[in-house]
Formats: C-alpha cells, sequence, structure tokens
C-alpha cells in the first residue's frame, strides 16, 4: 500500500522551564500513515515527551538518533535505511516557522525508488562507458556484496536459473540467519554490526567448495547454492560452518547462525519451492535458536565483563544482600524485588562496549574518556533487551546512573522520575565501591562511606533512601 509522503510525519510542541530554559519536546501528533506503517499506538504516545518516547519505544525509526541530534530550532536531514520497514527514507527535522508555539516537525519521505533507480543506472552507466576499470571490476560491482565480497541477489537469482538443470541434481541450499544482528547494531553500533558480518563471510568462505555459490541475499541473511550436493554432504558443511564459529569468536561476539537446507533431487520439482522449503526451515531454526544465542551472547558478555574490569561476582553478591536490606524494610512486591536482582547482576553489562584501555586505566579519564565510558547504560539498556526475565530490567539499567538532582546521565530523568528500584540500587552501588579497594583508588572507611551518602542526600540521591540506608547501616555495625 502506497502512502502520501507529506503525511508520515510526527508533530511535537516545545516545552521551557520558568527560567526559559530548552527542558523537551511533546509529542502532540502522529500522521495516520505513520501509525499504520509503524503499527504504533498513537494513545500510548501521544502527550508524552519525546525522551520517555526514546526509552519507552526504542524501535521506532531513528528516533534514538534524532533525539540525540535534536535542538531547539535546529534542522536538518539524513537519509537513511530503515531495516524494520526495509525501505529508505530522507528524514527531514524542520521547525513551523509560521507557528507561534516552537511547533517541530519528523517528516520521512520515503525514496526507496528513487535509491534503486539512481544505482541501478549508475552501475549500468558505470559498465556501459567506463574504459579505465577491468572487465572483471565491473562485473564486481553489480554482482558482488560490496561489505563481505560474497556475491549478492542480483548473482544469486541469476545462477538459480542458470544451474536448474539435469546434470546438476542434486541441487542443495542452505539458507542461513546471522542471530542477535539487531542486538549488536544496537549495543555496539553498526560498525561491530559490520565486523560481525565480515567474519561469517570470511568462516562461510572457508567452508564452502570452490564451484558452490554463497550470497549475502539481505542484510543478515545468506543462501549458498550448492550443485551436485547430496543433503548428507550439506548437513555435514553446516556442522563445519557451526564449529567454525564456536572456534572464531569476533571480540565479546559469540557468532550463532540459524540454518535451514533442502535438497531438489528431480528434474521436475519446482527449485523455487525448494528453496523456499529451505528459508522455511531456517525461520522455525531461528524460532528455537535465535532466543538462546541471544542469551548465550549475554552470558558470554558477562563473563567477558569481568575479565576487563573490576566487577567481580562477589560485588553483585554485596549488591543484592544491600538492595535486600532496603527492600525488606520498603515492604517490596515481588517484581520489584526481582528487578533489583536482575540489576545487580546485568548493571554493568554495557562496559563490554567500551574500551579495555580505558575502562583499565588506573589515573584519571580524560573528558572524551569519561564521555565514553558514560555510554555503558545505554549500551546496557540494549543488551537487557534481550533479556526478558523482566520487562523493566533495560530501562533501569538505563537509569541507574541518574541523579535525584537530574545531573546524572543519560539525564532522562531526575527525583522521582528515576525508578525506585534504580534509585534504591544507585545508594547500594555507590556505597559498596567506596568500602571496596579499586586499582584507581583505596577504599574508605565504612563511616566516611556513610558520611558520603549522607551528604549527597538530596543531590546524587534520593534524600528519603538516603537516609533510610545509613540508618540501617548503622544497627547493622551495633549489632556486630
Amino acid at each position: 500500500m502506497e502512502y502520501s509522503t507529506n503525511d508520515f510525519y510526527l508533530k511535537f510542541k516545545t516545552i521551557y522551564n520558568k527560567e526559559g530554559k530548552f527542558i523537551d519536546y511533546v509529542l502532540c501528533y502522529l500522521s495516520n500513515s505513520f501509525c499504520k506503517i509503524t503499527k504504533m499506538n498513537p494513545e500510548s504516545l501521544l502527550g508524552k515527551r519525546f525522551s520517555d518516547i526514546v526509552v519507552d519505544n526504542a524501535d521506532i525509526p531513528l528516533y534514538k538518533e534524532i533525539y540525540i541530534s535534536l535542538r531547539p530550532n535546529s534542522s536538518f536531514k539524513v537519509e537513511k535505511y530503515i531495516e524494520s520497514l526495509k525501505r529508505w527514507y530522507l528524514i527531514q527535522i524542520c521547525q513551523d516557522e509560521s507557528a507561534n508555539d516552537d511547533t517541530m516537525f519528523i517528516h520521512f519521505i520515503d525514496i526507496e525508488n528513487i535509491k534503486f533507480n539512481f544505482e541501478k543506472n549508475a552501475i549500468e552507466t558505470y559498465m556501459n562507458t567506463s574504459t579505465e576499470v577491468s572487465y572483471k571490476d565491473k562485473i564486481d560491482l553489480y554482482y558482488k556484496d560490496k561489505l563481505t565480497g560474497l556475491y549478492n541477489r542480483n548473482f544469486f537469482e541469476e545462477e538459480l536459473s542458470r544451474i536448474d538443470i539435469s546434470n546438476k541434481l542434486p541441487i542443495s541450499f542452505i539458507v542461513g540467519d546471522l542471530n542477535g544482528l539487531k542486538l549488536i547494531n544496537d549495543a555496539f553500533g553498526h560498525g561491530m554490526g559490520d565486523k560481525t558480518l565480515k567474519r561469517v563471510a570470511e568462516i562461510m568462505k572457508a567452508s564452502f567448495r570452490e564451484d558452490d555459490i554463497v550470497s549475502r541475499v539481505s542484510g543478515d541473511e545468506f543462501i549458498a547454492l550448492l550443485p551436485n550436493t547430496s543433503e548428507e554432504i550439506a548437513l555435514k558443511i553446516i556442522e563445519r560452518i557451526k564449529k567454525k564459529c564456536e572456534l572464531n569468536p569476533l571480540d565479546y561476539i559469540k557468532i550463532s547462525i540459524s540454518f535451514g537446507l533442502a535438497t531438489k533431487v528431480v528434474e521436475n520439482e519446482d527449485i523455487e519451492a525448494v528453496l523456499k522449503k529451505a528459508e522455511d526451515r531456517m525461520y522455525f531454526k531461528k524460532l528455537k535458536e535465535s532466543k538462546e544465542a541471544k542469551l548465550s551472547i549475554i552470558n558470554f558478555l558477562k563473563t567477558k565483563l569481568q575479565k576487563i574490569t573490576y566487577e567481580t561476582s562477589s560485588h553483585y553478591e554485596r549488591l543484592k544482600t544491600l538492595t535486600m536490606m532496603m527492600a525488606e524494610k520498603l515492604s517490596l512486591n515481588e517484581t520489584q524485588i526481582n528487578d533489583l536482582m536482575l540489576l545487580c547482576e546485568y548493571h554493568d553489562i554495557g562496559k563490554v562496549g567500551i574500551s579495555e584501555d580505558i575502562l583499565q586505566k588506573t589515573g584519571s579519564l580524560s573528558q572524551e574518556e569519561w564521555k565514553n565510558t558514560k555510554r555503558h547504560s545505554e549500551i546496557g539498556y540494549y543488551i537487557a533487551r534481550e533479556i526478558r526475565s523482566s520487562a523493566t530490567v533495560e530501562e533501569l539499567i538505563l537509569s541507574h546512573h541518574e541523579r535525584w538532582d537530574g545531573n546524572g546521565y543519560p539525564g532522562f530523568y531526575k527525583e522521582e522520575e528515576i525508578p525506585l528500584t534504580a534509585r534504591i540500587f544507585a545508594i547500594a552501588d555507590a556505597y559498596d565501591v567506596m568500602v571496596n579497594d579499586r586499582p584507581y583508588k583505596s577504599r574508605m572507611a565504612q563511616a566516611e562511606a556513610l558520611k558520603e551518602i549522607k551528604e549527597q542526600s538530596g543531590k546524587q540521591f534520593d534524600p528519603n533512601l538516603a537516609k533510610l540506608f545509613v540508618d540501617l547501616m548503622k544497627k547493622k555495625q551495633e549489632a556486630v
């Protein structure tokens, strides 16, 4: 279904504090086309602040990138391929100069056809007119995937019709889909996602034979076309690829691919139907393997984190003891307790996306290094979205470095806007860090740490929770 590009937009109103300082944007309108295309419910979004929408609806196309770049009275354009919609869009941010209420629009203009025709024409022109480049280079331009060096969909579809002859039987298809690419892209950036795809391509190239056709046909999907190959041999190739994936992780990324296999054995069998069978089998496998693969990545990250930082299992256990002490006094419910336990375990998982040199530095961090370190809350948020034990743990990870006075990071919340469990955790975490040795600082005495908690009451910490924590710790010390 086609939609008018002028009708695919959102409208925001700028809000300021009493001093006239910019605070945020409030969503006041979503076009019908935006709701239909993105399948977003307007009732759940209208009237919300942009910062809240970014946290609660991170899957909305380009919201996070727009929010980071946005400033009052700013305007810009950017072309972006939106993976969830499988199309290119020109995203235009502009102010409504005719309005007196500081209204801002975000327009999504579909340019898929323009992009496709431009690239197709450019390739054809290049192949017909360029004399300085070899014929092989021209063919590679049209038939090779630029990122991985594998064949692309153009080549695969042409080979599919060419190879569908009787003397090539049996013909096997291996369809593979990389698990967790969205998690990798969201948590560590598309640069790491590209590196992962390149590593998969390297493994593929080393696993197939010279006559096999291996293509990257979409973002995370690969198809191998194997002439004169039985199902039994194809299964052995799949096992070879899986073993190589296990033996060749990329930094902190454990590579997992779901595979589907189908084989054409008789001449009158429709080759497209055989390919469809392989794809269906892959999707079925992915349903079972994707969640397991994501959890495996997360557990792999936890192990990696303990090796590159000073966050040990004993630190997690101490945090659980401190937070449960407060939870009991506050009579938290089962869900809140579960959230706290998960937060203790996963709060710094995002540090796996920070340079090891920064994490292990014993001296003071530079301004740029500190800026990079603060990204761990956001990275952890995207990783934790794959943990379905709790629907809110990702928000808690994102907000566990927020401050009561609003000067924390990422800077979305202050005071009671910060989730209660995150406020409890912040005090316990700060205390445990202060009273235990770190390579970059000596530990404090318990009395000195409690004094620091008290002094930061109403600034870094919730004043009521800070008082409760100090009182509980003093009673605990007196009881010893």
